[in-house]
């Protein structure tokens, strides 16, 4: 099911920053859609979606399982006015108009043929879609001109830090201003995911970016850990911004940065302004000066869990290794406590 949301006709165009608050706005709330019930007190669950906001407003394709094309039609017009009624950021946003990709011939083909060849030919007709609908809004131009703006905005660091002065330098301070922008947004609506379903990163699915975070203690990832990351990650970001840098202050704002500048390569990559082998020379230059105190990076080595329901026969080991984290100030209860013992930090954080 695609369909076309515009904006009031007060906006003639979204500008580039409008664009990516109401693709955020859209992909968390459609997110947490899971079904909607149909007339009759049909269940008609939401498989995925895919969100591609323009100058003119927003594109969404919906896949959905429906008994039928005119109960798809329903559900999906039902999720779409909903998240429009609720959203104050879309006050006055509307459905244009929207429309079934499948006729009701093929429909009907689909559903007496052999139930193999319905499910694979399905399957490629959603991820056709889907995957259409998922060009990227901006082209590699604008998202040159979009970091170029923002490259000013990382003040802590000099071009050499990236390698010396130039295109390359330029562009990878943009996206890593860029990133942190994304990643908090992403913070929020995983915290939202997990708040809902009184889960942990261990349990969920389709979660944004706390799963990149050291497996080991995905158990130990819940909302209320999300919400503290939230807040562990504010000072790394603004930190970024000031005349000098202060390094990560802590194993969680450590944790913090290294999404800032994974959510970074993985922009210029996308972008098509700098392959992922290029850009980890980029920012290896950054990570010597930008870490420097915690050696976070060992926690994504361990390949066994240290919370959570653990194996009898991993026990022990388990044990082991979270002693030695601890003697070295890693472990999953050390995270929020400043490397430096200087006691000023978040109040929400001393009850972790």
């Amino acid at each position: 099911m695609t369909a076309e949301l515009v904006p009031p006709s007060s906006v003639v165009e979204l500008d580039l920053l409008q664009q990516e608050g109401i693709a955020a706005v859209l992909d968390r709330q459609l997110a947490v859609v899971e079904g909607v019930t149909g007339s009759g007190d049909t269940d008609i669950d939401v498989l995925d979606y895919r969100i591609t906001v323009h100058p003119a407003g927003a594109s969404v394709v919906l896949a959905l399982d429906a008994p039928s094309l005119l109960a798809a039609e329903d559900a999906a017009a039902s999720v779409l006015h909903e998240l429009i009624s609720e959203s104050d950021v879309l006050a006055g946003w509307s459905v244009a108009h929207s429309e079934v990709q499948i006729t009701e011939d093929e429909f009907n083909r689909l559903a007496a043929s052999d139930a193999t060849d319905a499910v694979d030919e399905l399957e490629a007709a959603v991820e056709e879609a889907l995957e259409t609908s998922s060009e990227p809004s901006m082209d590699a131009g604008q998202w040159r001109t979009r970091f170029r703006e923002l490259a000013p905005r990382l003040r802590a660091f000099g071009p050499e830090v990236f390698g010396g002065p130039g295109e390359q330098a330029t562009l990878a301070a943009g996206a890593l201003v860029h990133a942190v922008r994304v990643v908090t947004d992403e913070i929020f609506y995983d915290e939202l995911a997990l708040a809902v379903n009184n889960a942990t990163v261990a349990d969920a699915v389709g979660l944004l970016v706390l799963e990149e975070l050291p497996p080991c203690y995905d158990h130990r990832y819940d909302a209320f850990f999300a919400r503290a990351f939230a807040l562990a990650s504010a000072p790394v970001a603004e930190r970024l911004t000031e005349p000098s840098w202060t390094p990560p202050r802590s194993v969680a704002e450590a944790l913090a940065l290294k999404l800032f500048v994974n959510e970074a390569r993985v922009a210029l990559e996308a972008a098509e302004l700098m392959s992922w082998t290029d850009s980890e020379l980029v920012f290896q230059s950054f990570a010597g000066r930008a870490f420097r105190t915690v050696e976070h990076d060992e926690l994504y080595e361990i390949d066994l869990p240290l919370a959570g329901d653990v194996e009898p026969e991993t026990a022990a080991q388990a044990a082991k290794v979270e002693a030695e984290l601890h003697s070295r100030g890693l472990a999953f209860d050390q995270w929020f406590t400043p490397l430096d013992g200087n006691p000023r930090q978040h109040p929400y954080l001393d009850s972790l």
